[in-house]
């Protein structure tokens, strides 16, 4: 999804650490927002990824549109971002346990490493990790990372009805068509969150559009792609006709208008694919 220079600096990375991060399917992620540059979306994984059960939700119909549904649940969703060093990983929220592992500092493409919090016990919180398999979750204790306010925007994506709606706290304040995966690179399902926001306005003839944000899901088919891993995104695009249509390589795409606002939401934002 980078440049070549980035991406080669990005490969260095990784064969310095046997952890990966991701990159994914849909077409392409990211340079960093602060250096710039041509996004590839593939997906990508960590070997020491945790699996743990699903949060407690409910569901709640929204009366602003039919068949929207968002999952609401009981502890309120925050984010839980790096403080300025690596975040340990704990399989359980154990006081007297080491942690199993850690995430870097920052994403391969320069992004503060932030994950979604869920749930939470004592000084532990139960967070959605941005590494394979979808839907991963692990522990962190909370004095480790900055936690913010309970989040007010989610995003909501429906394969079938090729949908995207932007919620705020509840309601849906914006609707858009999409573009997603091929039935031989399908669009994964799942809970993900924003964890790269791409400025690609300097060059928005690119095939993800003015810009794209990376989350935290990868490709159920593609390990490789682009030269990353196999992340998913949500973004733009330059060919505005595949819009309604089953044409990516797992990413979500929008029309570049689109993409503009849903670029304002926060990492850590909770992205709902169905």
């Amino acid at each position: 999804m980078a440049d070549p220079e980035v991406r080669s600096r990005a490969a260095s990375r990784r064969q310095r650490r046997t952890r990966g991060w991701a990159a994914v399917a849909v077409v392409a992620l990211v340079v960093a927002a602060a250096v710039g540059g041509i996004v590839a979306f593939s997906g990508g994984s960590d070997s020491s990824t945790k699996k743990a059960a699903a949060p407690r939700t409910t569901e709640s119909t929204l009366a602003s549109g039919p068949n929207i549904q968002a999952s609401l649940v009981v502890a309120p969703l925050r984010a839980a971002s790096t403080k300025g060093g690596d975040i340990p990983l704990y399989d359980a929220p154990n006081a007297t346990s080491a942690p199993s592992t850690t995430l870097s500092t920052k994403t391969e493409y320069l992004a503060p490493r932030t994950l979604l919090a869920f749930d939470q016990y004592q000084d532990f919180l139960h967070v959605y990790l941005p590494t394979r398999p979808n839907n991963a979750t692990a522990w962190v204790k909370a004095s480790d990372v900055n936690v913010s306010k309970p989040l007010e925007y989610a995003v909501r994506v429906s394969l079938a009805d090729h949908k995207l709606w932007v919620l705020h706290n509840g309601a849906v304040e914006l609707t858009a068509d999409v573009a997603i995966g091929t039935s031989q690179y399908p669009t994964p399902t799942g809970t993900f969150f924003f964890t790269d926001p791409v400025d690609l306005h300097s060059q928005p003839n690119s095939a993800y559009g003015v810009f794209a944000y990376g989350l935290s899901g990868h490709s159920d088919v593609l390990t490789e792609f682009g030269g990353g891993d196999g992340q998913i995104a949500i973004h733009g695009t330059n060919d505005p006709s595949g819009i309604g249509h089953d044409v990516s390589h797992g990413c979500v795409r929008v029309l570049n208008d689109v993409i503009e606002q849903v670029s304002k939401l926060p990492l850590g934002t909770p992205v709902y694919i169905t």
